[in-house]
């Protein structure tokens, strides 16, 4: 701490709280208050006395028993704000306190003498102002001083005191080096650097949610209390106070916030940018996973053909080799009742999920598609199970509707779209080349049934379950463009098939033909309408279809009180023309009836193919709940050619061929059976 000289002037009020005089006894304790009121500039503002601080001083003087000394005891009281309490004995403390650098305060106690004899450092100069603080050289010194103003108490009162013992009596000190008063800058720094984020850059005062001080901020994005940015921007030409950028009282936006908090998502975006480069790649393995799977199938394709091929020849070889009339004679004969023999034989199986329905095949592609709940919990819904034909073993589950499914069709084109129905009460075409949706149409009831227009294929047709038809075209996707009333009683269309025209034949027009719960219905498609003609069957239909080669149908009935048994009725279409205008009248006559067994529950579908022995014949398969089997019959005769046993009921039948292998698919519940043509 610096030092004032001892003759320094200085200008203070004395105010005694007891009058002293020649016959005040001793012992007596005189206290005095001193209060600076010097205001002119000079060294005396360099003393502790200069700010207006309250500092007591007692003085005692006392007489000893047998010897008279007397004591001067002054005692130095600072309110202030570092509430730092200093007690000066034998002399007096100065000290120095710059109010406009707000520098630290030191304090200087020099010890030159081992005895306890201090040496006074010498003041610069009064015309020097300016003076560097000098850190304590012995803080141990304080002590020494004390017990050497113990041995001055010895002196008289009106000597000076050759040098003042100072002790801080402030229970927060320890040592004179401790002695420091708290520079306000550098306690707004230290706020500033630990609590920036939570007070304001210009006031370093806590923000508020309202008021003059609420929290605000500028368009650079720094937050300031609104007062404070205000009169920042008044007096500073218009700049903030963190970036120096340019700003204006219109870029002031008042923030409504209860806190303000900075959450770290550093390591949140470095995952998220990982996981987005995952996905990528995880798309260029599936696409080439994509590419792979179509050469493998390609390639047993080829495979396939060329066996064929090869056992073609090597037929051909053993043929030629056989000489003479009457050996080739044999050979046909043998070839005659071996063909006579010819049946369906069991190939091969596909274990289900359960709660399979409908069995179809994409010819283009040689794909069987197989209705069935999702195998994956986490992804409830319905869709279709891919299965291979040329091997049995490609299996890929497509997911397509949120519920059941009721009808299965595919367009016959190289796209390999297939449309589906559902009680969802939506009509979907799907790509089976990427596996995904491409077209969604919502109807007001669910969809029982749906077919292709065979001559047009930007058309399709969902039968709901109030028996109307609606027609949609794929080039206007937000709602149906034709809508066809029932002609009867409103009941759910279980089967429909599309029929193209034919000149030639019986029935000459086209239109669409329909299997519900109360009968037939054909609606014949002019250039510009449709026209509804009910069709002579009577009972609850549960599978209609056509084959367009002969033009022949077969639909399939439920017993009824008027028939104790299944039928599978073959009929031919026909058309004639009636009336001045020439319209036409459409109608059906049947030309067999097949007969299975007494019950039948579920609505299971049957199938009208060319045999493969000999396209021109027909053949009509269909299961039977009663006997649990699929049951093969000729067209022509009615004769039951072949009974194939399952262990539940058949659902659904679907004969196929590829690479010039006949087959027959058979689906039950749980379980997809192969049948060959052998």
């Amino acid at each position: 701490m610096a030092q004032v000289p001892e003759d320094y002037p200085m200008d203070v009020d004395v105010d005694d709280q007891s009058t002293h005089d020649d016959d005040t006894p001793q012992g007596h304790s005189r206290r005095t208050v001193i209060q600076s009121t010097s205001s002119q500039p000079g060294p005396a503002s360099q003393s502790l006395l200069d700010n207006p601080d309250v500092i007591a001083v007692d003085e005692t003087d006392e007489e000893d028993v047998g010897s008279s000394a007397s004591e001067r005891s002054i005692e130095l009281v600072r309110d202030s704000d570092s509430d730092d309490v200093i007690e000066v004995d034998g002399g007096e403390e100065e000290g120095e306190h710059d109010e406009d650098d707000e520098d630290e305060t030191d304090v200087e106690d020099d010890d030159d003498d081992e005895q306890g004899s201090v040496d006074r450092r010498d003041e610069p100069d009064a015309g020097d102002r300016e003076e560097e603080t000098q850190p304590s050289d012995n803080p141990a010194g304080n002590a020494e001083g004390v017990q050497d103003t113990e041995r001055q108490a010895t002196t008289p009162t009106s000597a000076p005191a050759a040098m003042p013992g100072v002790q801080v009596i402030s229970p927060l000190r320890n040592s004179p080096a401790e002695f420091k008063t708290t520079s306000p800058r550098r306690a707004a720094a230290k706020v500033e650097s630990d609590d920036d984020s939570d007070c304001c850059s210009i006031c370093f005062e806590s923000w508020t949610n309202s008021g003059n001080h609420r929290l605000a901020s500028l368009k650079c994005g720094h937050l300031f209390g609104q007062s404070c940015i205000e009169k920042w921007l008044k007096g500073q030409g218009g700049k903030c106070p963190q970036c120096n950028a340019k700003a204006k009282k219109g870029d002031i936006r008042v923030i409504y916030a209860k806190t303000v908090k900075m959450v770290d998502t550093t390591e949140r975006d470095r995952a998220m940018r990982e996981l987005e480069k995952e996905k990528q790649l995880r798309r260029k393995v599936e696409l080439e996973a994509a590419q792979t799977r179509l050469q493998y199938e390609l390639a047993l394709q080829e495979c396939n053909r060329i066996r064929v091929q090869l056992d073609r020849e090597r037929q051909r070889s053993t043929q030629a080799s056989v000489s003479g009339p009457s050996s080739s004679q044999a050979s046909c004969s043998q070839a005659s009742t071996s063909q006579q023999r010819r049946r369906y034989q069991f190939d091969s199986s596909v274990p289900l999920k359960g709660e399979s329905r409908l069995l179809g095949y994409d010819a283009q592609h040689g794909t069987l598609v197989v209705s069935q709940p999702s195998p994956n919990q986490l992804f409830p819904g319905f869709g279709v199970k891919k299965v291979s034909a040329m091997d049995l073993r490609s299996v890929q589950y497509v997911s397509v509707h949120s519920k059941a499914i009721r009808d299965i069709c595919f367009s016959g084109r190289v796209d390999g779209l297939m449309l589906t129905a559902s009680i969802d009460k939506t009509l979907k075409i799907t790509s089976l080349m990427s596996n995904t949706v491409v077209q969604t149409y919502h109807t007001p009831f669910p969809v029982w049934a749906c077919c292709w227009n065979r001559e047009d294929n930007n058309y399709v047709y969902a039968g709901l379950q109030n028996g109307s038809v609606l027609v949609f075209d794929q080039r206007d996707t937000s709602k149906h463009v034709e809508e066809l009333a029932p002609p009867r009683a409103r009941c759910p269309i279980v089967a429909m098939s599309y029929v193209p025209r034919d000149p030639s034949s019986s029935l000459r027009c086209g239109g669409l033909l329909l299997g519900t719960l109360q009968g037939g219905c054909f609606w014949e498609k002019t250039s510009t309408e449709y026209r509804p003609h009910p069709l002579p069957m009577e009972g609850s239909c549960t599978s209609l279809r056509f084959e367009p080669s002969t033009r022949h149908c077969l639909a399939s009935f439920r017993p009824d009180k008027n028939h104790n048994s299944t039928r599978h009725l073959l009929c031919e279409l026909e058309s004639r023309l009636v009336g001045e205008d020439g319209r036409n009248h459409c109608s059906c006559h049947v030309m067999q009836t097949f007969y299975g067994g007494s019950t039948q529950k579920l609505l299971t579908r049957s199938a009208l193919f060319a045999s493969p022995e000999d396209p021109g014949q027909l053949l009509v398969c269909a299961g039977d709940e009663a006997s649990t089997s699929a049951q093969i019959w000729s067209a022509s005769t009615a004769a039951l050619l072949q009974k194939i046993p399952t262990d539940s009921p058949v659902l659904d039948v679907c004969p196929f061929s590829i690479n010039d292998k006949h087959q027959l698919g058979v689906l039950t519940d749980k379980l997809l059976r192969i049948y060959s043509w052998t």
